[in-house]
């Protein structure tokens, strides 16, 4: 075997990885193709949850009660089966040898679980507040072995806490009044207060303009003061409008590949107070358009890796009722501003702020419906609704199908599922792209950014796309305290130890090419960073490797996997390590954190 190199990428055979893991069933999905020697056939799967007019699940249905039809053609099911909320089963991995790790996935069969994803960055402070309690409410209540995560998302994703089926470790998290559950401000969303003083702003020159009956041209517009200013406004919202759409979308992304490998559906229950993707254009500014950012292959990649995954989005509006801010009680006060004034800003201020509610909700439902889930708002009944989309998530049907087109042109393809009797209501995904997945996550990817180090946070679960087991030891020996250090940080201080980072990565989770001549070819990027206890990160080592494999070594490796080693400088004290692997030809990772310190290493379930 020969490997390119970036950095050190060195092969190296140990005896240790003689450990076994049990072997993984992949489970198709709508977006890959399942890969055989002569051909490739794509299978569509579709969770259909069926409720009644009540709002409660339908159950004891057959296969023989659904049609399928994909772009109004009739589809044959393949197969059919009826989830009931069966708890999940739990495997127990042989003894590791002392120092080794695994990102092996622990349960290996549930019907659903549910993921509670509280949105700071695009939520106001006060709402955030109001989803706090009645979340903890519904946890106080919450039916016995319902398998929840709780994630939030401010400036980045992170896991407060992973799957468990006790609600008083759930409880605890969201009760730490020091922990990251608790009302954060947005440093991307602009407070009313914000907004209010810019609009008195505004209002103050227009006050103070005077006023005039000629026409301004667009010349004449483009350096009007007033309107610069209201495009400088513009500017600034537009930025922030951005940025939140791009974190907002990775953190989906990051938590479909999480949850890529956990088995049965997965309900993203995902409480936010807009979802910041601008569908309309803005009638006061002097070219309506000008702020409007296409999102269109981003929200694409996103709603791909989620159908992947098998998860279904379920955003709930964090405002509850959401009242015109004009009819509340902390309005503008009368006598403030001139009444044409006044009456013109009402106007205004209801237009922009149905349109921003309307635009949000626009995107909450096509997001829900792209991946079988249900968006919710205006409604006061938080505790009620996130008991309900738990109790239907739980309690649905799996479908799948081989499409009658065989055609991989990237096309929409639309999916209509009915019931042959009866008016229940269903719940599905309405199509997918047929085209391969690995094509749209490579799809506007920047050349300056890396897919892998987004998903190497502290406080990120550990993704299984990639299996692997991990050795870590200090070095023997270890190098001269003049010697030049390992990793991106040239600049550690105090004492420093050398460990030694030792991988064996399963092959079958590497999508390796195999050419006429037989060698295989692959290319992988391995990446370590260390971190201290409060979250700092303190050194980073990254390297690419291309894999050139002839068919002897690729034998020998199936028995014993890919094994690499890799070297990191951390200081002193408690150091917390994250390992990745990503493979450039599938666009999958796999990640696990180990504790280089005398704690216990315990990775969440």
């Amino acid at each position: 075997m020969r490997f390119g190199r970036c950095g050190s990428a060195w092969l190296v055979l140990l005896p240790w990885v003689a450990v076994s893991l049990p072997s993984q069933t992949r489970v198709p999905d709508s977006g890959n193709a399942v890969t055989t020697v002569q051909a490739k056939v794509r299978i569509v799967l579709v969770d259909v949850v069926v409720t009644s007019g009540k709002g409660d699940p339908v159950t004891g249905l057959h296969k023989e009660d659904f049609d399928v039809l994909e772009d109004g053609k009739p589809q044959t099911i393949a197969s059919f089966t009826e989830h009931q909320g069966a708890p999940p089963t739990q495997i127990k991995l042989p003894p590791m040898p002392p120092n080794v790790y695994t990102n092996y996935p622990l349960t290996q069969t549930a019907d659903s679980v549910n993921v509670l994803l509280l949105d700071a960055l695009n939520t106001p402070t006060r709402d955030q507040t109001y989803v706090h309690s009645e979340m903890i409410k519904y946890l106080r209540t919450i039916p016995p072995g319902t398998r929840v995560a709780i994630f939030t998302l401010a400036s980045r994703l992170r896991m407060l806490q992973g799957m468990t089926t006790d609600s008083s470790e759930l409880l605890a998290v969201l009760n730490d009044k020091k922990g990251a559950a608790g009302a954060h401000q947005s440093g991307l969303l602009a407070s009313g207060v914000e907004n209010d003083a810019n609009q008195r702003l505004i209002d103050f020159m227009l006050e103070n303009a005077g006023t005039t009956s000629t026409p301004q041209t667009l010349a004449l517009a483009a350096v009007d003061p007033i309107n610069a200013m209201k495009q400088f406004v513009a500017d600034t919202a537009a930025f922030q409008t951005e940025s939140r759409t791009r974190i907002t979308l990775q953190a989906l992304q990051q938590l479909a590949r999480y949850l890529s490998e956990v088995p049965g559906r997965k309900n993203v229950i995902w409480f936010s107070g807009s979802f910041p993707v601008g569908i309309l254009p803005d009638p006061d500014l002097p070219d309506p358009f000008a702020e409007i950012k296409d999102f269109q292959q981003d929200v694409r990649k996103t709603t791909a890796l989620l159908t992947a995954a098998q998860v279904a989005l379920y955003p709930i509006a964090a405002e509850g009722l959401a009242p015109d801010s004009q009819y509340e009680a902390n309005g503008a006060e009368i006598g403030e501003k001139r009444g044409t004034m006044v009456t013109r800003d009402q106007i205004r201020d209801l237009r922009t702020e149905r349109a921003d509610r309307d635009s949000s909700h626009a995107i909450m439902e096509t997001m829900a419906k792209d991946t079988g889930g249900q968006a919710y708002y205006n409604t006061n009944g938080l505790n009620d609704v996130l008991a309900r989309v738990i109790n239907n998530g739980t309690r649905y049907y799996t479908l799948s199908y081989s499409p009658t087109d065989k055609a991989t042109d990237g096309k929409y393809r639309r999916i209509q599922v009915k019931l042959i009797t009866g008016k229940d209501k269903l719940a599905y995904r309405r199509g997918y792209y047929a085209d391969d997945l690995q094509a749209v996550l490579a799809a506007g990817q920047k050349q300056d950014s890396d897919p892998l180090l987004p998903l190497m946070g502290r406080n990120l679960p550990d993704y299984t796309q990639i299996l692997y087991k991990v050795r870590v030891v200090p070095t023997n020996p270890q190098p001269p305290p003049d010697g030049p250090h390992i990793g991106s940080n040239t600049e550690l201080k105090g004492p420093i130890t050398r460990y030694g980072v030792d991988f064996a990565i399963s092959e079958q989770d590497l999508k390796l090419d195999l050419a006429p001549d037989g060698v295989r070819h692959g290319a992988i990027e391995v990446m370590l960073v260390a971190y201290d206890g409060e979250g700092k990160p303190l050194n980073f080592v990254v390297t690419e490797s291309k894999i050139l494999m002839k068919p002897r070594v690729y034998e020998a490796l199936e028995k014993v996997g890919l094994q690499l080693h890799k070297e990191i400088d951390v200081p002193a004290g408690e150091i917390y390590l994250r390992t990745g692997i990503y493979d450039r030809n599938a666009s999958t990772a796999g990640t696990l954190g180990v504790p280089l310190s005398p704690a216990p290493f315990a990775r969440a379930q």
